[in-house]
């Protein structure tokens, strides 16, 4: 079964991560040539004069000790960047076909975990909504969200959205428009349990009510069930693309018996992409 400390692997397989995406949309809704600012980021700008009464832990040495003067490295500002962490906590996440496979919540916090632990390594600013506060240690392992969706106020082109679970509920999708509206890009996580897929049920079985409202069901031939099973996913996946074919989404589909280091490098070189 997944830990902590294999997020925290796969978090260093990552390396760090710069959210390159939101940053590259947001130069070009401000325009071709952008007005450059010096303040906190990463990209070097240009060198200056210390000014008196400056510290001297401001000066940069190497490019002073080719001059009488002594200079300071300035950094080009950038502007604010959240990447918004949230994996499904409810019931349903709370399941394994089998003893071998981690339960889905497991994949779940797993996956957001790790890429919040590499983006945080990079300077990055994560969040858990609908709290706008910055996560700082354990915080950045289990990034659970009240409800069966994220909820963001007022999200913009500056935000990034990274979403794990099963959406099965009804309204689990409803925030994806409006957050795409507002200018944010998402990663949305779909994770699923291979028997959720495959529906190997047959004879007499035994469901149990997950969600509350549920009632339990008991099939006397439970493969007879397998085409309206079938058919009610399929229209579970389509709802799934058509919220995510939209620019700046990515869908991704995480079975529990996958290889989740391979989902996690896709979207970090997502995240990572101009």
């Amino acid at each position: 079964m997944s830990t902590p400390l294999d997020a925290e692997r796969i978090a260093a397989m990552l390396g760090p991560l710069r959210l390159t995406r939101a940053r590259a949309r947001i130069a070009r809704q401000a325009g071709a040539h952008p007005r450059r600012v010096a303040g906190p980021g990463a990209e070097f700008w240009q060198y200056r004069m210390l000014n008196p009464g400056e510290a001297a832990d401001k000066v940069d040495w190497r490019r002073s000790g080719r001059s009488d003067e002594l200079y300071v490295r300035e950094r080009e500002r950038e502007d604010p960047v959240r990447l918004w962490l949230w994996s499904d906590a409810s019931a349903s996440m709370d399941y394994a076909s089998d003893e071998a496979l981690p339960r889905k919540k497991t994949i779940a916090d797993m996956l957001v975990a790790a890429l919040g632990l590499a983006a945080y390594e990079a300077g990055e600013t994560c969040c858990a909504p609908p709290d706008p506060r910055p996560l700082r240690g354990d915080a950045l392992l289990a990034p659970h969200g009240p409800g069966d969706a994220p909820r963001l106020s007022a999200p913009g082109p500056a935000d990034i959205v990274l979403a794990a679970g099963d959406f099965l509920g009804r309204q689990a999708l409803d925030w994806i428009a409006p957050a795409a509206a507002g200018g944010a890009q998402g990663v949305v996580i779909a994770v699923a349990d291979p028997a959720e897929i495959a529906f190997p049920f047959s004879g007499r079985v035994h469901f149990d009510a997950v969600e509350p409202g549920d009632r339990p069901f008991e099939a006397g031939r439970a493969e007879a069930l397998g085409e309206t099973y079938a058919a009610a996913w399929a229209a579970h996946r389509a709802r799934l693309a058509a919220a995510c074919d939209r620019p700046g989404w990515l869908l991704v589909d995480a079975v529990t018996s996958d290889d989740a280091a391979a989902h996690a490098a896709r979207i970090a070189g997502w995240l990572r992409a101009v």
